[in-house]
């Protein structure tokens, strides 16, 4: 038995056929102390696709609240078109003022020519003022400074807006006009109105536009009864002091014409042997209705509108357009505003009745502005160019909405008198 105290030699470990090696190189590189175990193809994949999906649900959130927030603002902007407004809002302030006159930032309404109102608040008293304002005394390239007529001068620094209606108070107060305070039966209770005598049996009804009320007509109203015309001045439901409907809404004429039918009849049983209809604005589209949809319109001798809505989506369209939005946001305004008023505007398109019904019946005399950012002029330009033989336009450069009268009221006051002459 022989003993064999020589250790064994150690093995060598097992060498790896090259083409082995050559596999598992990368493996032996990746677990280098900088490096990192490869994702395979298919995790890379799913992970690619989580990343597109919440990028894909985070875009589509961010659209809807978006969206959500446009027709959260377009809704609100509808209720100030929908429902009465009893006050303007307020959009520069006063740099200074002084007996007789007040200093304003110059803007494209400071400047204008002619004569406008001022509307102003009293921080103290919490109430508004309004005056009458005048020529423009001295502009320079930051202030405007104009006569003011007022009984109570604004402070320095308090919120104003220079506005078409120059008088904000009843023919007797503002004019010195005498004038009665009468009712009409409406169909939804006693209408309020005023009422100024005339030597004529041609009335004069006039109808306000939105949010302006009857002080709107005291434009016209010396002219009117100098010429011998009686003018009633109405309200019509929803405004202030008439009765309201149940969802106290503005209908764009598509109710309001059955409360100037009402008129037209008071006026008849009351000696009118004729009527002139004169809508300002939305009370000219309120004018266009009712000779559309009235079972009798014969009293109706001659119609005279001013910055008539005859296109209330083309309308809007100028709205949107002029606070910078794109246009698809008007026809989701129109819808908007058509579901706050309960009604369709293709209903209240004037324009398009008159196509259909072979155009109006009664001459008619358009003053609308070039400068008008509400109703367009092209409206009124299309309704001139459609009837010809109907409508006389009187165009006047750069008046703005329902500013005719304010900026030219020569002109104004001429081819109404011309007008009325004629066809009265």
């Amino acid at each position: 038995m022989s003993h064999d105290h020589t250790p064994p030699e150690p093995t060598a470990p097992e060498t790896a056929p090259p083409e082995a090696a050559a596999r598992e190189a990368p493996a032996s590189r990746a677990a280098g102390p900088e490096a990192r175990p490869e994702t395979p193809p298919a995790r890379r994949r799913t992970r690619r696709s989580r990343l597109r999906r919440r990028l894909l649900v985070g875009l589509a959130s961010t659209v809807v609240l978006v969206l959500g927030a446009a027709a959260g603002l377009l809704w609100l902007a509808a209720d100030r078109l929908v429902h009465p407004m009893d006050d303007t809002p307020l959009n520069t302030r006063v740099v200074a003022s002084a007996p007789g006159t007040v200093t304003l930032p110059a803007t494209t309404e400071s400047r204008a020519t002619g004569t406008y109102g001022l509307v102003w608040h009293d921080e103290e008293t919490d109430r508004r003022h309004h005056g009458t304002l005048g020529p423009v005394l001295v502009s320079d390239d930051d202030t405007v400074t104009r006569e003011l007529t007022a009984d109570t001068p604004p402070a320095p620094g308090a919120k104003a807006k220079v506005i078409v209606t120059v008088w904000n108070s009843d023919p007797g107060r503002a004019l010195g006009l005498d004038h009665q305070d009468v009712t009409y039966p409406g169909e939804l209770g006693p209408m309020p109105a005023w009422f100024l005598p005339g030597t004529g049996t041609t009335w004069v009804i006039q109808v306000h536009g939105l949010g302006a009320g009857r002080a709107a007509g005291l434009r016209t109203m010396p002219q009117l009864h100098d010429l011998g015309h009686p003018v009633l001045g109405i309200t019509y439901r929803n405004d202030p002091g008439a009765p309201r409907d149940s969802g106290n809404t503005r209908h764009f004429g598509d109710t309001e014409w059955r409360d100037l039918d009402a008129a037209v009849r008071y006026a008849r049983d009351h000696g009118a042997t004729g009527v002139v209809l004169l809508g300002h604005s939305m009370g000219g589209g309120i004018v266009e209705t009712y000779l559309q949809r009235a079972a009798d319109t014969s009293a109706v001798r001659a119609v005279v509108l001013d910055s008539p809505a005859l296109d209330y989506r083309a309308t809007l369209d100028t709205i949107v357009t002029g606070l910078g939005l794109p246009a698809p946001v008007a026809a989701l305004q129109a819808g908007i505003v058509g579901l706050r008023a309960d009604v369709d505007l293709d209903d209240v398109d004037a324009l398009a009745a008159n196509r259909r019904t072979g155009g109006p019946k009664q001459p008619v005399l358009l003053f609308h502005g070039t400068g008008d950012t509400v109703v367009p002029y092209a409206t009124s330009a299309a309704f001139a160019h459609d009837w010809p033989d109907k409508v006389r336009l009187v165009t006047v450069e750069g008046a703005t909405h329902t500013g005719a009268w304010n900026a030219d009221p020569g002109v104004y006051a001429e081819e109404l008198a011309a007008f009325l002459a004629q066809h009265t």
